[in-house]
Order: C-alpha cells, then sequence, then structure tokens
C-alpha cells in the first residue's frame, strides 16, 4: 500500500525554528512481587514526537491554512518536514496547529508532530 506524503507549498519553506524531539518508549516495565522489575520490548518500530514552531508572514497565512486543512487533510497526510539535521523527512501534524500572532505582519505557528516507523526513509 502506497503512502501518500505531501510537501509545503512553495510559499513556505518546510524548514522549522524550533524543534523539540522525542521519542515514544518502546519498552514495557512490570513491578514483580518479589520487588524485581521485568522488561520487555513492545514493537520493535520507533515512534518520534517533535513539538515545532515555525514565523511566517502575514502573506503567507492562507497558504499555511490551505496546506493543513486541505493538503495534509488536517494531519491524515504526512508531509515532507526538514530536520533540524537537514534531512527531509515524513511527519505528520497530531492535532491543529496553534497560531499565535506576534506582530500584524508575522504570525507564529506551534505545532505536535508524530513520526510513525513506517515512514523512515521515506
Amino acid at each position: 500500500m502506497a503512502i501518500t506524503i505531501v510537501d509545503f507549498p512553495a510559499t513556505i519553506k518546510n524548514c522549522v525554528q524550533s524543534w523539540n524531539e522525542k521519542q515514544a518508549p518502546n519498552v514495557m516495565r512490570t513491578s514483580m512481587e518479589n520487588q524485581t522489575v521485568k522488561v520487555r520490548r513492545r514493537t520493535t518500530g520507533i515512534q518520534r514526537t517533535a513539538n515545532i514552531s515555525i514565523t511566517l508572514k502575514r502573506e503567507q497565512y492562507q497558504d499555511f491554512m490551505t496546506f493543513f486543512n486541505v493538503t495534509c487533510q488536517q494531519g491524515v497526510l504526512p508531509a515532507y518536514f526538514t530536520t533540524p539535521y537537514g534531512a527531509k523527512e515524513a511527519w505528520r501534524f497530531t492535532e491543529a496547529p496553534q497560531i499565535d500572532w506576534i506582530e500584524p505582519k508575522a504570525f507564529s505557528v506551534t505545532a505536535v508532530i508524530e513520526q510513525l516507523p513506517a515512514w523512515r526513509g521515506l
């Protein structure tokens, strides 16, 4: 089954200004009655999440909203993001981004994105 991955519009760069990444725990820990802890892998894939933000110009507002609502289908489809280490990787929005107008000519987008194991290397 092919995965549809979308690109940012040409009017918006797909690199972000802040990126805080976290890997989801991949093990289960069970405390036993004898005070030992049993550890086992839950899955073999690695799921990553990142809190990101980007500042855009006022003129880019409609392009960004169309990208999120129509192109990404509000987080259904992954998009290519350029990571801080320079790789172009597939990630998707986990929820609607927060928009903060920081001045009349610029706004900030803050969002949480995730990368599923099947998307590594796409």
